[in-house]
């Protein structure tokens, strides 16, 4: 089992959701742009962090 593939991409996708929600709280609040950057840097890293989570899924029904 590639316990750490698994976690390690859960954790992306933590961090990208916590992010997301973070600058669209900033947003409504600050009215600053900056935080548009941040939402784009969390939308990458969702972009990242889901497929890296089907592909340990993947490898891990490969062993079974």
């Amino acid at each position: 089992m590639n316990t750490k593939l698994v976690t390690f991409s859960i954790a992306i996708l933590t961090i990208a959701a916590v992010g997301l929600v973070t600058s669209v709280v900033l947003e409504v609040y600050a009215h600053e742009p900056v935080y548009l950057l941040i939402m784009k840097v969390c939308a990458g890293l969702f972009g990242v962090g889901g497929p890296l989570l089907g592909w340990a899924i993947a490898k891990r029904g490969k062993r079974q």
